[in-house]
C-alpha cells in the first residue's frame, strides 16, 4: 500500500509548534514578511501532500480502479478521510471532487483576515489563523462577550491541514468544490479569485468577498514571491 501518499514526507516543513508573537514587528511591510516566510511553506506542504492523493487516484481511475488489497485498503481510507460512503463504482469520482488542493494565495489571504496578521489572542494562543470554531462545551478559546469558541492546534501545520480539510468536506463549500472541478474540466485556471467568490458561508459578514479580494489584489505579488519553485 502507497500509505505515504497520506501524510507529507517527515522533512517537508519544519513545525511550527507555538506561532511567534507577530506583533514585536511594526504592521506594515515587516509583519507581512514574517507571515508569509511562516504560513506559506506550511500550506505548499499540505497541499502537495493532497496532491499527491489526488495523483494518486487519478492513477487508479486509468487502471479501471482499485484491484489490490491494498489499493481497496487506502481507498477506503481516503473515503473516511474525506467523510464520503464509497461502496460503489463511483468512489474514485466522488473523491476526485474533494481530494484536491487550494490555491495558495487564497489560503494565505484568508488566514491573513482570519488571525489579523497572525495576532489574534486564538492565533497567538491556539494557533487557529483561520477563524476555524468548535461548537461542544468548554473546546478551544472562548470568545469574550459572545461565549463562541474556538478550535485550538499543536501546530500551524495541524491548522493548515484542519482549514484545507473543512474546505475539502463540509457541507458549506460544496459550492467552492464544484466551481473547482467546473473550472478543471474547462482547463481553466482555479484561481484564488474565482474561489473567494465562493465563498460565501465561511464568514457572517456581508462584505467578507469583498475584504478578501481588497486583501488579494493588495497582496498576490508579494505572496507569490514567497512561494518555492516547485510549488503545486
Amino acid at each position: 500500500m502507497n500509505a505515504a501518499i497520506l501524510v507529507p514526507p517527515a522533512n517537508a516543513v519544519d513545525p511550527v509548534v507555538e506561532l511567534p508573537d507577530l506583533r514585536v514587528y511594526p504592521a506594515g511591510p515587516q509583519r507581512k514578511q514574517a507571515f508569509f516566510e511562516l504560513l506559506v511553506p506550511v500550506i505548499e506542504a499540505e497541499n502537495t501532500r493532497i496532491a499527491a492523493q489526488r495523483a494518486w487516484l487519478k492513477q487508479l481511475q486509468a487502471s479501471g480502479g482499485a484491484s489490490s488489497r491494498d489499493e481497496q485498503a487506502l481507498l477506503a481510507t481516503l473515503c473516511d478521510d474525506y467523510g464520503l460512503e464509497c461502496n460503489d463504482d463511483a468512489a474514485i469520482d466522488k473523491l476526485l471532487t474533494r481530494v484536491n488542493v487550494v490555491p495558495l494565495s487564497m489560503a494565505v489571504i484568508q488566514a491573513v483576515e482570519e488571525s489579523g496578521w497572525g495576532t489574534s489572542r486564538f492565533a497567538r494562543q491556539g494557533n487557529n489563523l483561520f477563524g476555524l470554531r468548535c461548537f461542544s462545551d468548554g473546546c478551544g478559546l472562548t470568545q469574550a462577550g459572545s461565549g463562541r469558541g474556538y478550535q485550538t492546534f499543536d501546530s500551524v501545520q495541524q491548522a493548515v491541514r484542519t482549514y484545507l480539510h473543512n474546505l475539502n468536506t463540509h457541507d458549506a463549500y460544496a459550492e467552492l468544490r464544484a466551481l473547482r472541478a467546473q473550472l478543471e474540466r474547462e482547463s481553466r485556471e482555479v484561481t484564488a479569485e474565482a474561489l473567494i467568490g465562493a465563498l460565501k458561508d465561511y464568514a457572517v459578514r456581508d462584505d467578507y468577498q469583498d475584504v478578501l479580494l481588497s486583501l488579494l489584489r493588495t497582496n498576490d505579488r508579494l505572496i507569490a514571491r514567497h512561494r518555492s519553485d516547485d510549488t503545486v
